[in-house]
């Protein structure tokens, strides 16, 4: 693959990190220039700048993607630092788990406004831009964040399985509503890939899975060598395939990214 996305625009929420930043540096070697975003200004400049350092192009733009005058905030930054967009990728997003009968409303919310919610304001953010009538004939690109989660549940996970669930059913509703602006609208859902939240979590770590809940999500996941679920670069490949032109005939649909694991 050379230049796949040249002289696109990508927007790629939660991309201070983990998944987030693979696709943008992966974006970037595909010839794009990338927005990057994270509620959390230091990992999001950081990664801003490690990309413009390296000859790419990429706009730092720190904002909770709940907040829709935050979101509308960097859309219309985006647009004054490179004129158009052209992808956004719905990837921002977390997970705090917990039992049924343990969850309690706020971290029931919480998860669903920042996978669910999140989604849906930083769509519509984009949409004045997609929309236009002097971009009617031109495929504009969306590609929303589900799991693995949203398709099978998963224990102690009920909060983001909702979420994560209905991200695959809002991807499909955004996809006839704007399949007339030649809007292509599609999901991915990556199982255990590997970063920060899903390191083997040690005594006093904030961030982690328990080695036990590790090891029984890489024992199902046939891709799975020595003990390592998949990487931000794999999950980058299947993004920049629904970015580019590949998939100018595709729209509505959902992707399993997850190294085997449900079939």
């Amino acid at each position: 693959m050379i230049e796949l996305l040249k002289d696109k625009v990508a927007i790629i929420t939660g991309s201070g990190r983990g998944i987030g930043k693979g696709i943008a540096k992966f974006f970037v070697s595909q010839g794009a220039k990338v927005v990057i975003n994270d509620i959390d200004p230091v990992p999001c400049k950081e990664t801003a700048d490690e990309i413009n350092a390296s000859g790419g192009e990429a706009l730092a733009c720190p904002c909770d993607v709940t907040n829709k005058e935050q979101v509308d905030g960097m859309v219309a930054d985006a647009i004054a630092k490179f004129g158009k967009i052209d992808i956004l990728v719905n990837n921002a997003g977390t997970s705090r788990d917990a039992l049924i009968h343990k969850m309690n409303d706020k971290l029931l919310r919480f998860i669903i406004d920042v996978n669910l919610k999140g989604t849906h304001v930083c769509t519509q953010a984009v949409m004045p831009e997609f929309t236009r009538e002097d971009r009617m004939d031109e495929f504009k690109k969306i590609i929303n964040f589900s799991s693995s989660t949203g398709v099978s549940g998963n224990v102690g996970q009920a909060n983001y399985a909702i979420a994560k669930g209905g991200i695959i059913a809002y991807t499909k509703a955004v996809a006839r509503e704007f399949a007339r602006y030649r809007v292509c609208v599609n999901a991915i859902a990556p199982g255990f890939v590997e970063t920060r939240m899903t390191q083997e979590k040690l005594p006093g770590m904030k961030l982690g899975v328990p080695a036990a809940i590790r090891n029984i999500a890489l024992s199902a996941m046939p891709f799975s060598r020595n003990k390592v679920g998949g990487t931000p670069l794999n999950i980058a490949k299947i993004v920049a395939f629904f970015s580019s032109d590949l998939s100018d005939w595709v729209s509505g649909q959902l992707l399993m990214g997850d190294g085997g694991t449900f079939i």
